[in-house]
C-alpha cells in the first residue's frame, strides 16, 4: 500500500473516531449539566421542575439564578452580628409560648433583617411587614443559589405562617413555621447557635 493511501485511511479513521467522540460528548453533556444543577440546587431543582413542567425550562431558570447571583454581592455575617442574630432568635423563640402569632411575625421580621443585612435584594412589603408574592419569590430564588436546602424551609415557614395567621388557633402550624424559620436563620448565619429554647 502506498504511503498516501495509508495517510488517507489513518486520517479518515481519526476523523471518524474524533466525530464519534464529539457526538458521545454532546450526548453526555446535558446529563452532566443536569446532574450538576441537581447537586447544586437539591430539592429546589425539583421545585423548579414542578413549577415549569419542563426540564429545559427549569434548568434555564436555575442557570438564570446562578447568573443573577453573580451580580449580587452578598457577605457573611460578622461574629458580632452572628451573636446578635442568635440572641434575637432566642427572644423570638422564647416569645412563642405567650404569643405564637407574634413570634412568627418576629421570626419573619428577623429573617428579613438578616437577609437584607447580608445583601439579599429586598422588595416591597405590606403594612404588616409581609413581602408580596413576587418579592418573596425573588428572595427565594436568590436564596436558592447559596442555601438551596434553606429555601424549602423559607417556603414552608411562609406557608405555615399564612395558615396560622388565618386561623390563629392552629398552634401546630405556628410551631412548624417557627422551626422552619429557625432552620433558615441557622443557614443564613452559618451556625446552629439558635437552638437555645427548643420548640419541638
Amino acid at each position: 500500500m502506498e504511503t498516501g493511501t495509508i495517510v488517507i485511511i489513518v486520517a479518515a479513521v481519526v476523523v471518524v473516531i474524533g466525530g464519534a467522540a464529539i457526538i458521545a460528548w454532546l450526548a453526555v453533556l446535558p446529563a452532566l449539566y443536569t446532574r450538576r444543577l441537581r447537586a447544586r440546587f437539591g430539592q429546589e431543582y425539583e421545585q423548579a421542575l414542578e413549577a415549569h413542567g419542563d426540564r429545559a425550562d427549569a434548568e434555564r431558570d436555575l442557570a438564570g439564578r446562578l447568573s443573577q447571583r453573580r451580580d449580587t454581592e452578598l457577605r457573611s455575617p460578622t461574629e458580632t452580628e452572628r451573636a446578635d442574630y442568635a440572641r434575637s432568635w432566642a427572644e423570638v423563640q422564647q416569645g412563642f409560648v405567650d404569643d405564637p402569632v407574634g413570634s412568627i411575625r418576629g421570626a419573619r421580621g428577623l429573617t428579613d433583617t438578616i437577609m437584607r443585612d447580608l445583601g439579599y435584594p429586598d422588595g416591597p412589603v405590606s403594612e404588616d411587614g409581609v413581602h408580596d408574592d413576587a418579592s418573596f419569590e425573588r428572595r427565594a430564588r436568590d436564596l436558592s443559589v447559596d442555601h438551596p436546602d434553606a429555601v424549602a424551609r423559607y417556603r414552608a415557614a411562609r406557608a405555615a405562617g399564612h395558615l396560622a395567621e388565618a386561623d390563629q388557633t392552629a398552634t401546630e402550624n405556628l410551631r412548624e413555621a417557627l422551626i422552619a424559620y429557625r432552620g433558615l436563620v441557622e443557614a443564613l448565619i452559618g451556625a446552629e447557635t439558635t437552638r437555645g429554647a427548643q420548640v419541638e
